[in-house]
């Protein structure tokens, strides 16, 4: 949530304004979602889902490639023995998938995310040793028997999959063990392997994924949290060809927290309200019953959803009062918007009655993207309030206007 309060001090003789302002294949994804005011359609998304995997294993890798890893307990097994030569495919679904959140107090509200698989890792274990399978001598480095298994060692990833692990590293002193990360640019398929030797049996013991996500039209986004998850598939998603996967999917749920950034800019620090024909024809001709008006123009930098709402020094009905010590008024108070902004039923803001408990400017959206007109602030001294103002006295008082994209 983001509120800006701007407090208005308002008088005529009258005086101005002044702004202030798991279940193993699930994982429960925690994250906050800031789009950017300055940046219409942009916006940072915050993953705060505790890291597991390969990233635990390898902080200092993972840091210098910013990358994050989560576990899915979703193992893989070959059915036999892997001939020499046999594909693994590694299917990988690594281009943007498009899914939908909903609002968890708005009904009917909500938004679309998109996900990619940007990296994939897992532990491999063959069934006997790399050494006894590749029948080398003992006592030789354990990274060179499982790079003469497969000809290059995984940590050399099959373009387009980029390697995430530095050379010499990845195999476990047991001898069975192999622990890589690949990366996935968008345009993999797949990356597959294939052994030079009779691998009698193997396994992935887990499988370890970086993912992104970004949200599409961040900017009609709306303060509070979103829901929703997507699934992959095992299989085809997912294709690791022979290899068995132990659960047919897996799935991300979300739990997305918007936090807006509602930011505007006031065009003046002070409001002075006067006839319409100005205070000298008010002189020259004698006192009339007519309006004091005064306007304010405001900037909305931000394309953030967000409701307005009004708290006065001196509250009134529905409004706000000024006084010169012994004596008050009401002050009208009311908003223009330039368009594309509109209120929750679509309807364009001109004019609209500013009235404590901010009724009717609860939900204000952009219908498109903001233009960054000038909105405009309205205040007038009813002509019935007037007649009862008396002569020779200032009349002032102090309004605070909120903009809350908390909606």
């Amino acid at each position: 949530m983001n509120k800006l309060i701007n407090r208005l001090v308002l008088g005529s003789a009258l005086c101005g304004f002044y702004a202030g302002l798991s279940n193993a294949a699930v994982l429960e994804v925690q994250g906050e979602i800031r789009p950017d005011p300055s940046n219409p359609g942009g916006a940072q998304i915050i993953n705060n889902t505790p890291v597991t995997g390969y990233c635990t294993e390898f902080p200092g890798m993972c840091g210098m490639l910013n990358l994050r890893s989560n576990t899915f307990n979703i193992s893989f097994h070959s059915s036999g023995s892997i001939p020499v030569g046999h594909v693994i495919p590694f299917g990988f679904p690594a281009t943007w998938r498009t899914f939908t959140v909903s609002h968890s107090s708005i009904p009917g509200e909500t938004a679309e995310i998109q996900i990619r698989i940007a990296g994939v890792g897992t532990r491999y274990r063959l069934s006997q040793k790399a050494q006894e399978i590749v029948g080398l001598p003992i006592g030789m480095d354990e990274f060179y028997y499982h790079t003469t298994l497969w000809g290059a060692s995984w940590v050399e990833a099959t373009p387009p999959c980029r390697p995430a692990t530095e050379w010499g590293r990845g195999a476990d002193a047991n001898g069975t063990d192999f622990t890589v990360f690949w990366l996935t640019p968008e345009d993999v398929t797949t990356c597959p392997k294939s052994p030079r030797y009779v691998i009698p049996g193997m396994s992935l013991q887990r499988l370890d994924v970086h993912y992104e996500l970004r949200a599409v039209r961040p900017e009609k986004l709306i303060g509070g949290n979103y829901q929703g998850s997507y699934t992959y598939s095992m299989g085809s998603d997912f294709d690791m060809g022979s290899l068995n996967a132990s659960d047919p999917s897996m799935t991300f749920n979300l739990n997305l927290t918007v936090k807006q950034d509602v930011k505007v800019e006031m065009s003046a620090d002070r409001v002075y309200l006067a006839p319409k024909s100005g205070w000298m024809e008010w002189i020259t001709h004698g006192r009339k019953p007519e309006k004091l008006l005064g306007d304010l123009r405001f900037f909305i930098l931000s394309s953030s959803p967000f409701k307005m709402d009004l708290n006065c020094e001196r509250p009134g009905i529905d409004t706000c009062l000024i006084s010169n010590g012994s004596h008050q008024v009401p002050v009208d108070i009311g908003v223009s918007l330039p368009s594309p902004w509109v209120d929750d039923t679509g309807q364009p803001i001109a004019r609209r009655p500013l009235k404590l408990g901010g009724a009717g400017l609860q939900n204000i959206k952009p219908a498109g993207l903001p233009n960054h007109l000038p909105s405009l602030l309205h205040f007038a001294v009813p002509q019935d309030s007037v007649k009862d103002m008396q002569s020779g006295s200032s009349y002032r008082g102090t309004v605070y206007i909120t903009f809350d994209s908390d909606i």
